[in-house]
C-alpha cells in the first residue's frame, strides 16, 4: 500500500510583483487638460490646488468621498525621515461599463 503524505499542497500562486507605474504632475495635467478641452493656463492652478486639498484633508486624518475617485481613508499614518508616510484605503464602485 503506497504511503501518503498529508499537507504536501504548495500554497495558490501569488501574482508576479511588478513595477509601479507612476504618472507625475505634468502627466497628469496634460491627461485633465486633455479631457476637458480647457486651456492648460486655466487648469494647472486649478488642478494644483485640488491636489494641495486632497494632500490636506488626507494628512489631517479626515476620511476622503469624492465620487468617481472613491472613498479613501487613512489605514496606517507613520513619521519616516522624508516625512509623513500614509497608508490610504482606497475603496471604488465600478462605474458604467467597468467590472465589478
Amino acid at each position: 500500500m503506497p504511503s501518503e503524505t498529508v499537507g504536501t499542497d504548495s500554497p495558490p500562486a501569488l501574482p508576479e510583483p511588478h513595477a509601479a507605474l507612476v504618472v507625475n504632475k505634468r502627466d497628469f495635467i496634460d491627461r485633465v487638460v486633455a479631457a476637458t478641452g480647457a486651456r492648460r493656463s486655466d487648469a494647472r492652478p486649478i488642478i494644483e490646488a485640488t491636489l494641495a486639498q486632497l494632500g490636506m484633508v488626507l494628512s489631517s486624518g479626515q476620511t476622503l468621498a469624492v465620487p468617481p475617485l472613491g472613498r479613501a481613508r487613512i489605514n496606517l499614518e507613520r513619521d519616516a525621515r522624508g516625512g509623513d508616510v500614509i497608508t490610504l484605503r482606497l475603496r471604488r464602485r465600478p462605474g458604467p461599463g467597468e467590472k465589478s
